[in-house]
């Protein structure tokens, strides 16, 4: 077993950037989903004058996976927006330390972002919670994908928090573009 000399990482490792990009795919494929709704909804109140029943249903739950699926692929390539303009300046131990603390933080939030999601998404599923407009949609799906969305990026916080306790660098620094003024 590989302990994490980084080119294939951890097996954790492997393991959780293949759980990210799955999740990452299922939420570029509930962006194609939510466009292809949009589209038809458009066509069809063009040519008919009335709205598609469930559409716009269709569209909101695809906006939601596609948001909250790709959080920790998101953070895993770098594509999330990170200022360094502090670290940048500072000397390379105090840098690494405010960056052990900044992945804490995020850590630690992300975590009770996950506790309250689950909590939320367990009520809602036993209440049967649903939404009504134009059909009735179920609302309790959407929050079990929002708390697992959650939950992976919390996963990837605290990884990247370990990966700078060690001194190594974390998911996605080594993919920030550096504009120059």
């Amino acid at each position: 077993m590989e302990t994490s000399a980084e080119p294939g990482g951890s097996a954790f490792d492997r393991w959780l950037k293949r759980c990210s990009a799955a999740l990452g795919v299922i939420a570029a494929g509930a962006l194609v989903v939510l466009m292809l709704a949009t589209v038809i909804d458009v066509l069809v109140r063009w040519t008919t004058r009335a709205s598609l029943p469930g559409m716009m249903e269709i569209a909101e739950t695809a906006l939601v996976a596609s948001v909250f699926l790709g959080l920790a692929w998101t953070s895993i390539q770098g594509g999330h927006v990170a200022v360094t303009i502090v670290t940048d300046r500072l000397k390379p131990g105090l840098a690494r330390a405010v960056s052990v603390l900044i992945w804490a933080l995020n850590a630690v939030i992300l975590a009770w972002m996950t506790a309250a999601l689950l909590a939320r998404a367990v009520q809602s599923t036993s209440m049967s919670e649903t939404r009504f407009g134009l059909v009735q949609w179920p609302i309790w799906p959407l929050r079990w994908i929002i708390a697992a969305g959650v939950l992976f990026w919390a996963i990837v916080a605290l990884v990247n928090l370990v990966r700078v306790i060690r001194g190594r660098t974390a998911y996605g620094e080594d993919a920030e573009v550096v504009l120059d003024a």
